[in-house]
């Protein structure tokens, strides 16, 4: 590591020009679902808007919401593949990537190691009823 990234956290994701550079990484352009618009994670800011808050303060914590209005997941690269999507080239929404690939998403389709796959990740009902119920946990039962 060189002397300036050890003083600077952000070095390697500076341009030469010292703006704040998140292309190259796994942050996605925008969370709009490239087919029809819709905000699949409305509490969570684009890349542009995270290198904005960086490029101010470099030590500025971006928070985040994941919600019941959230389409946040992981699918099997299969899957995104079937969609004609490229790896981070934007988003879909539930209903579009099932219009692309022809088929209603399983619970097998989605990638349950991923963080956004984690029981504890909420979202709209389509995408909890796509996901199915979480495997292994116990089961409410009334009285």
């Amino acid at each position: 590591m060189s002397e300036t990234s050890m003083s600077d956290p952000l070095a390697d994701l500076r341009r030469p020009n010292g703006k704040v550079d998140l292309s190259n990484s796994n942050v996605t352009e925008s969370w709009l679902c490239v087919d029809c618009g819709m905000n699949t994670a409305p509490g969570i800011p684009s890349r542009i808007e995270i290198e904005k808050v960086w490029e101010a303060n470099r030590n500025e914590v971006i928070e985040y919401v994941i919600d019941d209005k959230s389409e946040v997941y992981y699918v099997r690269d299969a899957v995104w593949i079937a969609s004609g999507m490229d790896a981070f080239g934007g988003c879909l929404c539930i209903g579009c990537l099932e219009k692309r690939i022809g088929r209603r998403l399983k619970p097998k389709d989605f990638l349950r190691s991923h963080s956004f796959n984690s029981p504890r990740i909420p979202g709209t009902k389509r995408l909890m009823d796509r996901r199915g119920k979480p495997k292994g946990l116990p089961l409410l039962c009334r009285q």
